[in-house]
C-alpha cells in the first residue's frame, strides 16, 4: 500500500480527531471505542492504528490541539502586564471566553471536565495536569503577592488562599458553563462576574 502524502495524512489525522471529539462528547471517554470513532468518521481503524498507537494517544492529541495554545497563552499574559491583578482578569477572561469563541475549545474542555474520569488508562493525564495546576498555583500566587506588596489588595491578604479561592471561582465558572444548559451563563456576564471578582479585591485595599 502506498504511502500518503504528509498532506492527506495530516488532513486524515485531523478527521480522525474531529470523530473523536464528537465521539468522546456524545458517549464519554469510557464507553467510546475506536470501532466507535471509525464508524462515525468513515474510517478503518487500521487508518486510525495508522496515526495513533492506541485510544489514550489519540485523546492526549485531542487535547494538545487546545491545551498547548492556552499554555502559552498563560505564559504571555503573566509577562506583558505590569499590573498583577490586570494580568490575573486577562489570564482568566481569555481563557473562559474562549469557551465562547471556539467550538472545539468547548467540546474539548466539556469532555476533559464533564466526560471522563482521570484514572486508569488517563492516570499519566491526571499527573500533568496536576503539574500544571501546581505551575499556575505557583504564578497566581506570586501575582497576588506582588498585588500585595503594590498595595492593589488588601495588606493582610493570603497568597496561596487567594490563588485557591480564584481558582476554586474559575473552575465553578467552566463547569456552570459547561454544564447548566438550562441556566447558560453569556460570555457578557461571565465578564461582570470576572470584573466584579476582581474589582472587590481592588476595593478590599482602599483604607475605610
Amino acid at each position: 500500500m502506498a504511502r500518503p502524502c504528509k498532506a492527506d495524512s495530516e488532513q486524515t489525522r485531523d478527521k480522525i480527531l474531529d470523530a473523536a471529539e464528537y465521539m468522546f462528547l456524545e458517549h464519554g471517554y469510557g464507553k467510546t471505542s475506536l470501532e466507535m470513532i471509525a464508524r462515525a468518521g468513515g474510517f478503518t481503524r487500521g487508518a486510525i492504528y495508522w496515526h495513533f498507537t492506541d485510544k489514550v494517544s489519540l485523546f492526549n492529541a485531542m487535547l494538545q490541539r487546545v491545551k498547548l495554545p492556552m499554555e502559552r497563552m498563560f505564559e504571555q499574559k503573566i509577562e506583558q502586564e505590569s499590573d498583577p491583578l490586570q494580568a490575573l482578569y486577562e489570564m482568566c477572561h481569555a481563557s473562559l471566553m474562549q469557551l465562547f469563541a471556539d467550538d472545539r475549545h468547548y467540546r474539548v474542555h466539556a469532555i476533559l471536565l464533564t466526560r471522563c474520569e482521570q484514572v486508569g488508562d488517563l492516570a499519566d493525564l491526571h499527573q500533568h495536569d496536576v503539574e500544571l495546576h501546581n505551575r499556575i498555583k505557583q504564578r497566581c500566587e506570586a501575582l497576588f503577592l506582588k498585588a500585595r506588596d503594590m498595595q492593589l489588595v488588601a495588606a493582610d491578604l493570603d497568597e496561596k488562599l487567594a490563588a485557591l479561592a480564584l481558582k476554586s471561582y474559575v473552575m465553578g465558572l467552566y463547569l456552570t458553563i459547561l454544564r447548566e444548559q438550562h441556566e447558560q451563563l453569556t460570555a457578557e456576564q461571565v465578564q461582570r462576574l470576572l470584573t466584579v471578582y476582581f474589582d472587590n479585591m481592588r476595593r478590599a485595599a482602599i483604607p475605610h
